[in-house]
C-alpha cells in the first residue's frame, strides 16, 4: 500500500464512531462498589490522547453506575500521565457515595501495571424544579454560526495545522474569528466558537452530558496564543492538560447550536487558566468549564 497523501485525503471521525468510543463495555457487575468498564481510543488523533475523549468515557463510566433518573451536575479531573493513544482504556469506578438524590463517582483510568494514567471524580444527582434558579451570565456578541465556516472547511488541505484540526469531526466547530492557526489575528484574551454535533443523539442523558464533556476540550486554551499574539500550530507549540473542571447548569442538547466563550486570562509560568460558558441558541447559560493547562508557544513568525 503505498503512503496516503493528506493533502489530498483526508480522514474523517464521524458521529457513530464517536458514539461507539463511548459504549463502554463492564467487564464484571456494574452494580458492585467497584466495577470495571472498557472503552475503545479514537483513531485520531493518532500521535496522542484526546484529552475531552477522556472526560467524556469518565462520564459515561460514572453515568452507568448511577440511579436512573439522576444526571450530571459537575465533573473535576485530573490528567496524570500520558495515555497510550493505541490501547483500550480500562477504567475503574468507585461507589464514593450514595445520598438519597446525590451519587458520587471517582472514575480512574489504568494501565496494564494498575498505575493511574488520569482520574474524575463526577457528582450526579435530581434536578428539582422547586428549587431556586438564576443566571445573570450572558454570552458575547457574536456572528451566527450560520455565517460562519467549520474548521474542515476553513483549512483543507492545509499541512501546517495537524489533521485533527482540518479533518471533518463529529462536531462541528465554526470560530467567530479566524483561528489563530496558522497566522496571527488581533490581540485577545477571548476566543468564541459555535458548536454542534453531526447529526442527532441519543434520548441519553448520560451520553448527552459526556458529548459535552467531549467539546468542552475544544478551544478552552486556545486564548493563550491569542493574548501572547503566537501562532497555534507553529512548529514547537504544545498544550498539556493538568486539570478539567465542567459543571452542567442544565440538561444539554448539542444536536443544536451552542455557543462557546472561551477566556484566558491569565499564563503564570507557562501554566494556563482558562474558563469557558457554554450557552444555548436561546441564550440560555447551560454549563461552565474551566482547565488548567501547561501552554508552550512555538517559534514566532519572522517581522
Amino acid at each position: 500500500m503505498g503512503v496516503v497523501d493528506l493533502r489530498t485525503h483526508t480522514p474523517e471521525m464521524t458521529m457513530p464512531e464517536l458514539l461507539d468510543c463511548l459504549d463502554l463495555a463492564c467487564v464484571g457487575d456494574p452494580a458492585a462498589p467497584t466495577s470495571r468498564w472498557e472503552g475503545r481510543p479514537q483513531p485520531h488523533p493518532s500521535d496522542r490522547m484526546f484529552g475531552g475523549l477522556l472526560l467524556a468515557q469518565a462520564i459515561v463510566a460514572g453515568g452507568r453506575t448511577v440511579p436512573v433518573g439522576q444526571q450530571a451536575l459537575s465533573l473535576q479531573a485530573d490528567f496524570v500521565r500520558a495515555v497510550p493513544p493505541e490501547r483500550p482504556l480500562r477504567w475503574e469506578v468507585t461507589h464514593v457515595s450514595d445520598a438519597t438524590s446525590l451519587s458520587t463517582r471517582r472514575a480512574r483510568l489504568l494501565d496494564d501495571d494498575g498505575r493511574e494514567l488520569f482520574s474524575a471524580m463526577t457528582l450526579w444527582g435530581e434536578v428539582r424544579d422547586d428549587l431556586p434558579s438564576s443566571s445573570s451570565a450572558q454570552h458575547w456578541p457574536s456572528p451566527p454560526p450560520e455565517d460562519l465556516l467549520d474548521l474542515e472547511d476553513r483549512f483543507p488541505g492545509d499541512i501546517r495545522v495537524p489533521l485533527w484540526w482540518r479533518m471533518s469531526r463529529p462536531v462541528r466547530v465554526r470560530h467567530a474569528v479566524t483561528p489563530p492557526y496558522t497566522e496571527l489575528g488581533p490581540r485577545t484574551d477571548r476566543v468564541t466558537a459555535h458548536l454542534r454535533t453531526k447529526g442527532p443523539l441519543p434520548d441519553d442523558r448520560v451520553l448527552r452530558a459526556a458529548v459535552v464533556a467531549y467539546v468542552s476540550d475544544m478551544c478552552l486554551i486556545e486564548p493563550a496564543f491569542t493574548t501572547a499574539k503566537a501562532i497555534r500550530h507553529a512548529p514547537g507549540s504544545r498544550i498539556l492538560s493538568l486539570t478539567h473542571a465542567l459543571t452542567f447548569h442544565a440538561d444539554v442538547h448539542l444536536d443544536a447550536w451552542h455557543q462557546y466563550d472561551c477566556r484566558v486570562a491569565t499564563v503564570a509560568h507557562g501554566r494556563a487558566h482558562g474558563t469557558g460558558e457554554l450557552f444555548d441558541g436561546d441564550g440560555r447559560h447551560v454549563a461552565s468549564a474551566s482547565q488548567l493547562a501547561l501552554v508552550r508557544l512555538g517559534a514566532m513568525p519572522s517581522a
